[in-house]
């Protein structure tokens, strides 16, 4: 069956809007952030996130994420992320997004 969030479901989702509109699917500048309180832990474990996009940091779960190339066109961006990630919006102490420094693509 095929899963209905995590980071997979995320991924996909923003691919295939980008592929639909003929463009490249990530913004090369910017990342989502978000600080997952610890007591979530064993929820994240289960979005299926990579070593490379899940640190813990200063006793705090740090998710960082690619984003779309037009983030910023979206309505409620961050919200239909949290859906797609199946992240629940009490489960974070910060959301943000950051200039990117990663080199993966």
């Amino acid at each position: 069956m095929f899963p209905t969030k995590g980071y997979k479901v995320y991924k996909q989702h923003w691919e295939d809007q980008a592929s639909f509109m003929d463009k490249q699917p990530w913004d090369k500048d910017k990342i989502l952030k978000l600080t997952v309180a610890t007591d979530f832990d064993d929820n994240l474990k289960e979005l299926q996130f990579s070593n490379h996009s899940l640190k813990k940091e200063n006793s705090k779960l740090t998710v960082r994420l690619k984003v779309p190339y037009n983030y910023h066109e979206l309505d409620d961006f961050e919200l239909k992320s949290l859906e797609l990630l199946g992240i629940q919006k009490n489960w974070l102490t910060d959301i943000s997004l950051d200039s990117t420094h990663c080199s993966h693509r």
